[in-house]
């Protein structure tokens, strides 16, 4: 398995670091996580990869820091040198039906799906079983529904990836980080010693991954005006893992 960090920020712009967007290779499959503004040309630049492979397409949730590139995906999987076959499965929590909706009242065909069968389905089960691993989800404590997602490698075990979106723990989300060996890819939207309601600070970031016996913690969703020392050693108070604040373009391999 493979996560590249595609964008490691969050709404407000930043030289180094774009909107949230994630990009994990298992099972010879290109999943995605979230597509904030600008994650097409990520995709891309830092991941290297033709959008028409992409297979799996996961949403935390429906802000427009997560979201906003949904339609130019679609819009460029319309074109004639993207023109695409295969399938294309979307999962996201509650709202994802109406956000879809609301896109195509804007851009009407613009956003229809061109010669390949596009499926949405809303999170509302337990572990699914998908080609070339195991996907399931928890839902964190955020303003709106928001999804952290768990994905383990059939062919490596119990190793696996779990990718929190923005909103402060609850007890489904480490039941579901703590059932496996994982890396945990968590938001720090909120600075060292600050507290922000419906996000992690680096502290709590790290008091997850300990609950959760985390291998590793990748911190993202980065705000302006924190330094990366900053941020990792407040995280290093509560997590006796590794820490890694994360950047635009960081390749992890995970075993």
């Amino acid at each position: 398995m493979q996560y590249i960090t595609i964008g490691s920020g969050t709404t407000i712009p930043q030289s180094g670091r774009s909107a949230p967007c994630h990009l994990v290779r298992v099972g010879g499959r290109t999943v995605v996580i979230d597509l904030g503004p600008g994650s097409t040309w990520g995709l891309v630049r830092h991941g290297g990869i033709d959008l028409r492979d992409i297979d799996l397409l996961l949403f935390t949730h429906f802000h427009m820091d997560h979201c906003a590139d949904l339609a130019p995906l679609l819009f460029a999987l319309r074109s004639r040198e993207l023109a695409r076959t295969s399938p294309l499965l979307i999962l996201g929590p509650r709202g994802l039906h109406e956000h879809y909706r609301n896109l195509q009242a804007i851009w009407e065909h613009n956003v229809a799906p061109a010669g390949f069968h596009l499926t949405l389905e809303e999170w509302t089960h337990g572990e699914l079983s998908w080609t070339g691993c195991i996907i399931n989800a928890a839902l964190t404590s955020h303003s709106v529904p928001n999804l952290a997602w768990r994905i383990d490698a059939l062919d490596a075990g119990s190793c696996g990836i779990v990718v929190t979106g923005d909103g402060q723990a609850t007890e489904a989300l480490t039941d579901l980080a703590g059932s496996a060996d994982h890396v945990l890819v968590a938001e720090s939207a909120a600075g060292p010693g600050t507290l922000l309601e419906g996000h992690l600070n680096p502290a709590q970031a790290g008091d997850l991954a300990q609950m959760c016996g985390s291998k590793k913690l990748i911190l993202c969703h980065i705000n302006p005006g924190s330094g990366s020392m900053a941020i990792m050693k407040e995280a290093m108070t509560t997590f006796e893992g590794e820490v890694i604040v994360a950047e635009d373009g960081m390749v992890f391999d995970i075993e």
